[in-house]
């Protein structure tokens, strides 16, 4: 059986007509697992409801919740109108029912973090993991309309996770036993609809995978099963040389190696979780990025090995980066300083996006978060603290180093006078990281770009 994991996002689940364009897709495979986004914006409001009712705002929260609802009735009532069927009215009692029960669920979790007067950490991923039990329940069910054999999978029930809440880390052994369960429910004709995103702590509470986590849910579902395909089916085609919308300029690559597409994500391209190529690439499984909105466009296909003859493949950018700077008492501290600023980082489970050091200072560019206080105050007992915050980190990927000369000529020649806080080059990545202030980030990106693609 080849399996085929096809995953939809937020935008490929805006409204009843797009709904109809994924079923359309789906139906093409002989053996697809789906796995879907919440409608478009649904996260974002959902965490916002939470922020309100923590702020003492319940009746603002309620509101956003009650507009949730009836938005989701209003997508299946508009699909159900546009593909008449004799179980229509069914269909659409079924799905009222669902959303009505997940409503009432959000309602007392907003009315319990209001009277808490926080959104805790478990509380927030309960919430908004509330989107994607919403859509793919839904979905599943208008599919039906179609006549098409849909059926809704809990995801709980198959992604398993610890209790990091907000960025879950994947029990792989036991999500790798349940997902045998997705191959009986294709073997007896059925298309399984699930949730990303989303998954089920220990605790039985549940849990989140981080931004964009449902590409993270596709890649360990297809690991798991060892599929054909993963396909990340989007808006755009494919994974571009930056981001297209504040690049116009940017293409569409045709090919990536996993290492590559990895490193984009990281450093903050939008199209991919930073995590959901290791699933695929353990696997060798390929992994498509394609446009549903032009489904026979080829995207961009991530593999194993991708060779190129380009000066840089992509680059990428963050917005509201910090740099902190530790210098150590003495002079000299070697090795025993470094270790010292590293634990810190490492008992806060911190990513540090570049790194420049000597014996006795360190500068480090993370991304800017309420952690950076209390950091700095760690960091006093190793040396002298400096932050500096409003910073944008530029990622070149893909770097030939037998164009370094060139690369500088192009770098530095597009930034002009714009000063640099940091500048990091592994030869071995093929990864050059640039650190300057978060308002010219943008322009000299620009610059860039049309220098080098």
């Amino acid at each position: 059986m080849q399996i085929n994991v096809l995953k939809f996002g937020g935008t490929s689940m805006a409204d009843h007509k797009s709904w109809k364009q994924v079923l359309e897709i789906i139906n093409k495979y002989e053996f697809p697992v789906v796995v879907v986004s919440a409608t478009a914006r649904t996260t974002r409001r959902l965490v916002e409801a939470g922020e309100l009712a923590a702020r003492g705002k319940l009746k603002e929260a309620l509101e956003i919740s009650d507009s949730i609802k009836e938005r989701h009735n209003q997508i299946v009532e508009d699909f159900l109108k546009e593909n008449p069927h004799e179980k229509n009215k069914l269909i659409k009692d079924s799905c009222r029912k669902n959303t009505e029960a997940k409503i009432s669920k959000l309602n007392k979790l907003l009315t319990y973090t209001e009277r808490q007067g926080t959104l805790s950490p478990q509380m927030k991923d309960a919430i908004a993991g509330m989107g994607e039990q919403i859509s793919s329940y839904l979905l599943a069910q208008c599919g039906l309309a179609l006549n098409m054999m849909t059926q809704h999978i809990e995801a709980r029930k198959i992604i398993k996770t610890d209790a990091e809440y907000g960025k879950a880390n994947p029990n792989l052994l036991e999500i790798n036993q349940r997902c045998g369960s997705l191959e009986t429910v294709l073997e007896n004709g059925f298309i399984p609809i699930i949730g990303g995103f989303y998954g089920e702590s220990p605790k039985k509470t549940i849990t989140t995978l981080g931004f964009e986590g449902s590409d993270y849910t596709a890649s360990l579902i297809g690991g798991a099963v060892n599929a054909e395909t993963i396909e990340i089916w989007t808006d755009v085609s494919g994974i571009y040389t930056s981001d297209p919308r504040f690049i116009p300029e940017a293409k569409p690559l045709d090919e990536m190696s996993y290492f590559d597409a990895t490193e984009m994500a990281y450093f903050g391209a939008k199209v991919l979780h930073p995590s959901t190529l290791k699933p695929a690439q353990e696997r060798n499984i390929p992994v498509f990025v394609k446009n549903m909105f032009e489904p026979e466009a080829a995207g961009t296909k991530i593999i194993r090995e991708s060779h190129h003859d380009l000066d840089v493949l992509a680059m990428s950018f963050k917005q509201d980066i910090a740099t902190l700077t530790i210098s150590a008492y003495e002079t000299v501290m070697g090795y025993s300083f470094l270790t010292k600023v590293f634990s810190v980082l490492e008992k806060h489970r911190l990513a540090v996006d570049a790194v420049n050091t000597t014996e006795a200072s360190v500068t480090i560019a993370l991304s800017d978060s309420a952690l950076l206080d209390t950091l700095s105050k760690e960091f006093i007992e190793v040396g002298n603290v400096s932050l500096a915050k409003d910073k944008g980190l530029l990622t070149l990927i893909g770097c030939s180093v037998n164009s370094a000369q060139k690369l500088t000529e192009h770098i530095f020649g597009a930034l002009g006078d714009v000063p640099l806080d940091l500048i990091s080059f592994s030869k071995e990545k093929r990864i050059l990281n640039l650190v300057l202030n978060n308002e010219e980030l943008i322009g000299v990106a620009q610059r860039i770009h049309k220098k080098l693609f």
